[in-house]
């Protein structure tokens, strides 16, 4: 997937115009076109050449030559090997494009704490598509490779590393809105990787612990991404101009002007974004015994730059399992077997902060934001903060399932939240802490507190019991329109903070005190832990 990117701004550069001969004058064409994007130096040092190759140009990117262009130094050693592809022109302007190599390479670093390196190496890579210069994206790519190997050695930890049978593809058209829509799909099967975590350097062998030793593997590795109305065209011509301007100190008034209308073109730098990876039969073997899952997995999604944005994260697992744990027997139906977790911010203004940062912007400046709009930014965000929001999450157990879903905003950065809380087979978790606590009595005060949970919720015609928390900006929250606490105590600013002071009268109690307070059930801990627990309602 990397290497297709790559090829993509290689690639960009060329137009229809090129596309309807193969000979010498047309790779040097080629040749300038790409050093707008490359700079001229990569083209002199020949670390990028076009050659003619038959039908088609054979485009070569040397790590060798780039790395002789760097200050000498000995810190860093790499060989990253030669990246080669070949482009074939079509009549109708586009270009097929071939590779079948991705080479290995290897990376030394010389660290105060030692040496640290990788090396790597991709079989039987092949990669085929048709790229469209008109809209500055593959319109369609597909690759495959045999195997994959990682190993990096450090002072502290290695690690070895290897998938197979890996494949992919990529799509790509015009987005009605502007831009590009594309998706991409890669999987790749038989992940394993070790990790062998060494105990520090230390002079006494004695008493240096053995390293410790954990393995992971799954059956596969997918990932995939999306995007609508991506505007790479606009990035690419932002990144000219960055090329053209790299050894420049300053910049005059029309180059900021030129530079500040490309930065607006490119908005909203993307409609919609996502992107995901997932792991299937995955298992963790450690020292203490082999955790697993069957499936676990990620998820991005991104609006672009917009007066209302939203983001949101997702991380997904199933089927956990866990070896034996040094944890009471009670406790272990406790464990989750299922998680998900889903939140994200919704409302996000970045349009605006973006185009008032673009119109401060002085690159000729000490600090290219002025202190104004620094402090009108962060006025502007006290006063119209983001809404977080959290989607359906839950966690699930061998018995039940707790949920919550919701939403956080902010008044003067004072949180105010709406969450609905449900649980199902309440009673059924009550009845195992019952018979723990025939052996562990103190197991009677979770059942005690479990109990006024239950009191404090709504019972839902599927059997699930739920609880509708509200919570204001003045710290007030109320379960189920029953209030349970009141509004924070209102702090004379004259008392620098001191909080609220009692009376004289000693017989008053401050209001924090929950057991003076009607609003909240305390239970008598003392009657409840000298009667057994009753049994749990069938």
């Amino acid at each position: 997937m990397r290497k297709l990117f790559l090829i993509s701004c290689l690639l960009v550069a060329t137009t229809p115009v090129h596309a309807q001969a193969v000979d010498v004058s047309g790779a040097k064409a080629l040749t300038e076109l790409l050093s707008n994007y490359l700079g001229k130096k990569a083209i002199e040092k020949n670390i990028v050449s076009v050659v003619p190759d038959g039908d088609s140009y054979r485009i070569t990117f040397s790590t060798a030559k780039l790395i002789e262009t760097l200050p000498k130094q000995d810190y860093f050693k790499g060989d990253f090997g030669e990246y080669s592809l070949l482009i074939k022109p079509v009549a109708d302007g586009s270009w097929n494009v071939s590779s079948t190599a991705i080479p290995g390479g290897s990376v030394e670093v010389t660290t105060p704490e030692g040496r640290e390196a990788v090396q790597w190496s991709v079989d039987n890579a092949n990669i085929n598509g048709t790229f469209d210069p008109k809209i500055g994206a593959f319109s369609n790519a597909s690759f495959s490779y045999g195997a994959v190997k990682m190993n990096t050695t450090s002072p502290t930890q290695d690690v070895e590393a290897s998938v197979n049978s890996a494949k992919g593809e990529v799509l790509g058209m015009a987005a009605p809105s502007g831009g590009v829509n594309f998706s991409s799909n890669h999987s790749a099967t038989n992940f394993l990787e070790t990790v062998t975590v060494k105990s520090p350097p230390s002079g006494d062998v004695a008493t240096a612990a053995q390293p410790m030793k954990i393995v992971l593997s799954g059956g596969q590795i997918g990932a995939n991404a999306e995007g609508k109305g991506l505007r790479n065209l606009e990035f690419l011509e932002l990144w000219k101009f960055f090329i053209a301007h790299v050894d420049e100190t300053t910049l005059k008034d029309q180059e900021q002007a030129d530079l500040k209308a490309k930065f607006l073109a490119a908005l909203p730098f993307w409609d919609k974004l996502s992107g995901a990876y997932q792991f299937s039969d995955l298992n963790v073997e450690t020292p203490i015994g082999p955790f697993a899952a069957k499936t676990m997995s990620q998820q991005i999604d991104f609006d672009g730059i917009s007066k209302s944005g939203g983001y949101h994260y997702a991380l997904r697992t199933n089927g956990l399992r866990y070896p034996a744990l040094p944890i009471p027997a009670w406790s272990v139906p406790f464990l989750p077997t299922d998680v998900e977790f889903v939140f994200g911010t919704e409302g996000l203004d970045l349009d605006t902060v973006v185009r008032a940062a673009v119109a401060d912007m002085d690159l000729n400046r000490a600090k290219p934001f002025s202190g104004e709009f620094e402090a009108n930014t962060a006025a502007a965000f006290m006063a119209k903060p983001p809404k977080m929001v959290i989607n359906r999450s839950f966690v699930r157990t061998t018995d039940t399932e707790l949920s919550v879903e919701g939403e956080v905003s902010f008044t003067a950065l004072k949180p105010e939240s709406h969450t609905i809380w449900e649980m199902s087979n309440f009673d059924a978790v009550v009845s195992r802490l019952t018979t723990a606590s025939e052996q562990e009595p103190e197991i009677k005060n979770y059942i005690v507190f479990a109990k006024l949970a239950k009191d404090f919720g709504t019972l839902l015609p599927n059997g699930h019991i739920q609880w509708i928390v509200d919570q204001k900006s003045d710290g007030s929250v109320s379960v189920n329109g029953n209030p349970v606490k009141g509004p924070d105590p209102v702090v004379d600013p004259a008392t620098d903070g001191a909080g609220v002071t009692a009376p004289d009268d000693d017989t008053t109690t401050m209001p924090d005190d929950p057991t003076q307070d009607d609003n909240v059930i305390v239970p008598d801990d003392e009657e409840d832990n000298s009667d057994p627990a009753p049994p749990a309602p069938q």
